[in-house]
């Protein structure tokens, strides 16, 4: 609680927004089908540029940083589509192109995986370390 207090205000502010959104969009993502919330992800089967504004970049880093830090204290699980989208939707906020990913991929015992990956200029910046084992097979992006 400390740490937070002595946050810039500006950071306190997206750590408490980032709280909220991870709530509506895992509950969305809950009791709505997943029909619903594509319009929602951006354009099906597009790519956002892989070069952006260095200013953008670094925004957009923070932004996943943020989700990544309130996912983790959350009283609720946010698996890596709610952490995705969430952040997708706050880089759309800022006006910053990103491109959403999901990918499948076979476990151990032949069973179908699913995972979720955001993607902002050249940098994976949700569910980076577990997206090279799976195979994208559709994507979503805002430009």
């Amino acid at each position: 609680m400390r740490s937070f207090i002595k946050l810039p205000l500006k950071m306190r502010l997206l750590l408490i927004g980032t709280f909220w959104l991870l709530g509506i969009v895992r509950l969305a993502i809950f009791i709505l089908p997943f029909r619903y919330l594509t319009p929602f992800m951006g354009k099906k089967m597009a790519e956002s540029p892989a070069e952006i504004d260095p200013k953008l970049l670094a925004k957009a880093v923070k932004i996943g940083w943020s989700v990544n830090v309130v996912s983790s204290i959350t009283p609720w699980e946010n698996r890596c589509l709610v952490r995705a989208f969430a952040a997708q939707i706050i880089l759309l906020i800022l006006k910053t192109p990103s491109t959403l990913y999901l990918g499948l991929k076979k476990n151990d015992s032949r069973q179908l995986q699913a995972h979720a990956w955001l993607r902002c200029g050249t940098l994976t910046l949700i569910g980076a370390r577990e997206r090279e084992s799976y195979k994208s097979i559709v994507q979503f992006a805002h430009l």
